[in-house]
């Protein structure tokens, strides 16, 4: 990671979301875009660019403790073109890998981003994506033969088109599909909040420290005849 530029894409205008930025909205007590940009600072790479709204700044003011960043003046131009503000930026840092996730994605953990960078350094490898057979999903690495057509993006579609233009050597990590859940709409938010409670709920509860804590209840190796061997479990 340490030659790999993460760029946080935190400047989208939520349109299915609605008029509030969905990105300032509440999960778990903080900011949506807080838990992205948390996980971000478990890793040690070259530079952590984070793309922000100008007319929304107090998203930046929440980052730039922490992330270099890339103020987005017309973010209406789409995701590519957000891509290309944060792109643009962390080149100046001379990376080897550039690394963009999405500040829309609360539940990825670090090891992704990891295992993401190191496949794409496993060599022939020009982009690696988190998807698997389910398609292509970020966070997405970009070796340095793609840099020049990402600083160049505009539009909705983001990098889709550099992914599937089929000039370059594309794989997938296959992370866990529900850690690359995304919150497009409120009802998203509602069901990340309802994941958030039982990941809380279950993280509470203590687990046995050594084998004596283990409440085992005794098993009867009572005789099962099935097909002329014996075996058997019930309990008492």
């Amino acid at each position: 990671m340490n030659r790999t530029a993460v760029v946080l894409l935190a400047s989208g205008l939520s349109r299915r979301y609605g008029r509030r930025d969905k990105m300032l909205a509440d999960l778990g007590g903080q900011p949506l875009i807080e838990h992205a940009a948390h996980m971000i600072t478990d890793v040690d790479p070259l530079a952590r660019v984070a793309v922000c709204p100008s007319d929304r700044p107090q998203i930046g003011e929440r980052l730039i403790n922490r992330f270099v960043v890339a103020v987005n003046k017309k973010p209406r131009q789409g995701l590519g073109h957000s891509i290309a503000v944060g792109v643009n930026v962390a080149l100046q840092f001379k990376p080897d890998a550039i690394l963009v996730v999405m500040g829309d994605m609360p539940f990825v953990e670090s090891w992704i981003l990891e295992g993401v960078i190191q496949r794409l350094g496993s060599g022939g490898v020009d982009i690696v994506h988190s998807g698997g057979a389910h398609g292509t999903r970020p966070p997405t690495a970009f070796g340095p033969a793609c840099f020049d057509q990402l600083a160049a993006l505009d539009g909705d579609d983001g990098a889709k088109a550099i992914i599937g233009q089929g000039g370059f050597n594309v794989v997938g990590f296959s992370a866990p599909l529900p850690l690359l859940f995304d919150i497009d709409t409120k009802d998203d938010l509602d069901l990340a909040r309802q994941q958030l409670a039982i990941r809380k709920r279950y993280a509470n509860i203590d687990a046995p420290t050594s084998v004596e804590e283990l409440e085992i209840a005794p098993i009867d190796l009572g005789p099962q005849q099935t097909a002329g061997v014996s075996f058997g479990a019930h309990r008492r």
